[in-house]
């Protein structure tokens, strides 16, 4: 018997969990890569990340076809153009500039550090940074890309849109059941939380993203005043938290210093 009734969305739990499925591929293949050892192929991938080869394979695929990842002629994989295309687009001096940055604002404080850009309605991460003993699945490029509604660089971004303007690029995105306990569950409750921040210049989301994750972040701006790219600290609640006021003036120091290589010097060491 056949039905013309339309097949069901898939919901916003299943969609996060392929999400964070699909960067923990792409992450384990860029790491592979960076080693400097032969790259995976997908059997050997699946064992490394921990799936079943037939999810693997079904996964790598889709990213294959997506552009993220790319498969060499002997099948082993590594990062497609599609990743690098965003940071691509980066003015090269902020790029560049941004790895002291972020180097001594996570010494400094302990935590995460990251240069982040938007992409749609995903924030994908350029450079990170991390102080050691962080956990790296909080802190490091496990989070390649990430929903720009309950992130603190994600807001940062965003910060200069109108409440028209999000409406639009939320249209199609169901906001509940992603991100951490307070993260926005409508455009609505994203315009207020952008409007409390706006006005420090400091965007502060507390458990936004995860249970007990705190994220400051500022967005790096061009001469224009146009919004490029997003600095932000990322941590624990506990330990960023008593920080919170040297954390906001560094971070606002740390955008001004990428604006400048933006707007002329490359600001190489």
């Amino acid at each position: 018997m056949t039905t013309n009734e339309p097949a069901p969305r898939p919901t916003a739990k299943a969609t996060a969990s392929s999400l964070r499925m699909a960067l923990r591929i792409v992450n384990t293949v860029l790491d592979r890569e960076t080693s400097g050892r032969a790259g995976f192929n997908v059997s050997r991938l699946a064992d490394e990340v921990g799936i079943e080869r037939s999810k693997a394979s079904r996964t790598t695929q889709d990213l294959c076809d997506r552009g993220f990842l790319e498969r060499r002629e002997d099948s082993t994989l590594r990062a497609g153009t599609a990743f690098f295309a965003v940071a691509g687009s980066l003015h090269p001096g902020l790029v560049r500039r941004s790895r002291p940055i972020l180097r001594r604002l996570a010494v400094e404080h302990g935590a995460g550090a990251r240069l982040s850009v938007l992409d749609g309605v995903q924030v994908r991460l350029v450079r990170a940074e991390s102080a050691s003993g962080m956990a790296p699945d909080r802190l490091g490029p496990a989070s390649l890309a990430t929903p720009c509604w309950c992130t603190g660089a994600g807001r940062a971004l965003l910060l200069d849109h109108t409440p028209e303007d999000i409406s639009t690029l939320l249209d199609d995105y169901e906001l509940i059941g992603v991100g951490g306990p307070h993260a926005a569950r409508s455009v609505a409750e994203l315009v207020a939380a952008n409007e409390r921040d706006r006005q420090g210049g400091v965007i502060t989301a507390q458990g936004e993203f995860e249970h007990g994750v705190v994220e400051y972040a500022v967005p790096v701006r061009d001469a224009d005043g146009r919004i490029r790219a997003a600095v932000s600290v990322v941590g624990r609640q506990h330990d960023l938290l008593p920080q919170e006021r040297a954390i906001r003036t560094d971070l606002r120091a740390a955008a001004a210093a990428l604006a400048e290589s933006i707007d002329g010097g490359d600001g190489a060491p």
